[in-house]
């Protein structure tokens, strides 16, 4: 009785399987169930740039969770690798380098931000 129930089990284990093969991408689980984003960085953007961002944001305790923790390194990483379809990798190890990088260096890419929004902003007569 049991052993019927096995065999069964097995038979039905290898229609599933045979399935698989023969209808890959039908059947094919999805990974990543939320859609790609729109967005995607230049050629010309670093990942290191984009840690620069994650750093800091993570370093000000200016994200949250839903439940209004502080959001860890990890998570906010994950979410600019959503937004801009990228891998940074170990978010940690590129957390370190930004922060142990030389003084002129360290904000870099921040500060080109910086610069591009005063210069908008004395071009529209803001400043």
């Amino acid at each position: 009785m049991l052993i019927d129930e096995a065999i069964g089990l097995v038979n039905t284990e290898i229609r599933i399987l045979n399935m698989q093969i023969k209808y890959p991408v039908q059947l094919q689980s999805r990974k990543n169930k939320l859609p790609l984003s729109p967005l995607y960085l230049t050629d010309e953007t670093y990942l290191i740039e984009i840690m620069e961002i994650v750093s800091g944001l993570f370093l000000s305790k200016r994200v949250v969770t839903r439940t209004g923790t502080e959001a860890p390194l990890t998570e906010i990483g994950r979410a600019f690798e959503y937004l801009f379809n990228i891998k940074l990798g170990d978010v940690h190890k590129k957390h370190e380098s930004v922060v142990s990088r030389k003084p002129s260096k360290i904000t870099e890419f921040l500060d080109t931000l910086r610069k591009a929004i005063n210069e908008e902003s004395k071009k529209k007569g803001y400043l």
